[in-house]
């Protein structure tokens, strides 16, 4: 069989509605293997707070594909990574790049199914996780209007030597900020490769929140969700 990351190939995404009349949306995508059920503890976190009643949260779900790391066993995830043990020039090695942009594109779908329904693009912010983040980048950096930012825990930024030959020539998202979360301990994605991720972005001359946390692995805490919960408010409130 072979590898299909088209959109046809996964159901909708699990969408939360807002609790109040909806004026924002955020597309949170999750990390490789996981579901989007794994992002209900951080979005009931947020929404505990009474600050986020007005933002629909619209999950995607990553197609099944046989991933190579793991011995081409088949799995959820938005592309396919040859190594990952842990090492930093792993994940940039080889990079899927097809797979990539077949993820990025389906999010950019998404992006459009909100604006369609009357949110403007400067109301909707990308989040993800992990691998989830990755494709946040790539779809949120390349988009062609602006949106209201950009959310990356744990992630990476991919294509990092020539993302810039995929952003359109307006640039519409230079001037949208990114928050940029990771945990000191992490051993999958390691921190040091985080931090020349948001060097690239720096470069590029984006608006770039570093935010480390320590004694943190490949996860997420609470001190995290409640920066990010801030980032949102900021911007979608």
């Amino acid at each position: 069989m072979d590898k299909d990351i088209s959109i046809s190939v996964r159901p909708g995404p699990d969408v939360i509605e807002p609790l109040a009349e909806h004026t924002a949306t955020i597309i949170f995508i999750h990390g490789l293997g996981d579901k989007p059920e794994t992002l209900h503890e951080p979005i009931n976190q947020w929404r505990s707070n009474g600050q986020v009643d007005n933002i629909k949260f619209v999950l995607p779900h990553a197609p099944i594909i046989p991933f190579t790391a793991k011995a081409s066993a088949y799995m959820a995830a938005w592309f396919d990574i040859k190594v990952y043990d842990g090492l930093p020039d792993a994940l940039q090695t080889d990079e899927d790049v097809d797979g990539i942009f077949a993820s990025r594109d389906y999010i950019h779908s998404l992006i459009e199914e909100e604006t369609s329904a009357g949110i403007p693009s400067e109301r909707i912010m990308l989040a993800g996780f992990s691998q989830g983040g990755v494709i946040a980048a790539a779809a949120g950096l390349t988009y062609s209007q602006p949106l209201a930012g950009i959310i990356l825990l744990s992630a990476w930024l991919p294509l990092a030597q020539k993302i810039m030959e995929y952003v359109p020539e307006e640039n519409p998202n230079k001037e949208t900020p990114i928050f940029q979360g990771h945990g000191v301990d992490d051993r999958l994605v390691p921190v040091g490769f985080a931090k020349k991720s948001r060097e690239a972005l720096t470069a590029m001359g984006l608006s770039v929140s570093w935010n480390v946390y320590g004694r943190l692995g490949h996860e997420t805490c609470e001190d995290e969700l409640d920066d990010v919960e801030a980032f949102i408010e900021e911007r979608l409130l």
